[in-house]
């Protein structure tokens, strides 16, 4: 298990997001987000899609239009560096599976404006493999493929690569892979957290809801309890260079 508090300057991090959904960056790593740009480093989120989407709210959808609002309003909050919609359109939303991963590995390498090519980050978190969602699968699978290793003189070498996880992650039909790195939150980066996601109002859910300011907290406390701080997200750490 990996545990980044004191050793780990945040101030010097310059933090890659895939997101396969808007809301998909908070609830995985708004934490480690607000503890980046806190500090002094660098933030950017790439989604790869935007829709328009059936769902189980009152409301019953929740359109490309309202959520591309909510994306300005949680990237303000955020102080978020810059951010990209590489994939906009329903076309592809909650589709990413049928998309060839050349396509999403050239994005992520170069041809976003958040691209790995063009803002060089020290860090990249992206979802989990194992994930029971297919467009989080797809995700995590290009990552993964567009970070591949060369000399570091012919591609540059991203040194920390994490999956984040979700309170949902548990629900699979293979093993979900087990945290084992984990970062401290303070107070303030919990309530960071809680109030980005609120800001997706059309994703927000009440009570026991895996998207419910309940649910997020007491994950969160769960994980700060698993090593011993006030609060914590956990990952699954795919590389960690030294």
């Amino acid at each position: 298990m990996i545990f980044f508090s004191h050793m780990f300057t945040m101030d010097q991090q310059n933090l890659l997001v895939i997101a396969p959904h808007p809301d998909d960056e908070v609830l995985g790593c708004g934490g480690l987000i607000h503890r980046i740009k806190s500090s002094g480093g660098k933030v950017y989120v790439l989604f790869l899609t935007l829709g328009t989407t059936a769902d189980y709210s009152k409301r019953g959808i929740s359109t490309s239009l309202s959520r591309g609002k909510e994306i300005i309003k949680v990237m303000k909050f955020l102080d978020v560096d810059d951010y990209d919609i590489a994939f906009p359109g329903n076309k592809y939303h909650l589709k990413l599976d049928s998309l060839p991963s050349l396509e999403i590995i050239d994005m992520i390498e170069k041809k976003s404006k958040v691209s790995i090519n063009k803002i060089r980050p020290t860090v990249i978190a992206t979802t989990q493999i194992t994930d029971y969602n297919q467009d989080h699968r797809a995700a995590a699978k290009s990552t993964i493929a567009a970070l591949r290793p060369a000399p570091h003189d012919l591609k540059l070498f991203i040194p920390l690569v994490l999956g984040y996880e979700f309170a949902a992650n548990s629900w699979n039909i293979i093993n979900p892979q087990s945290p084992n790195f984990y970062i401290s939150l303070q107070k303030k980066d919990l309530s960071a957290k809680i109030k980005a996601m609120d800001l997706y109002k059309s994703q927000t859910r009440a009570g026991s809801h895996t998207r419910s300011s309940t649910t997020i907290k007491s994950l969160a406390k769960l994980r700060g309890a698993q090593c011993g701080s006030f609060a914590a997200e956990a990952y699954y750490c795919y590389r960690f260079y030294l």
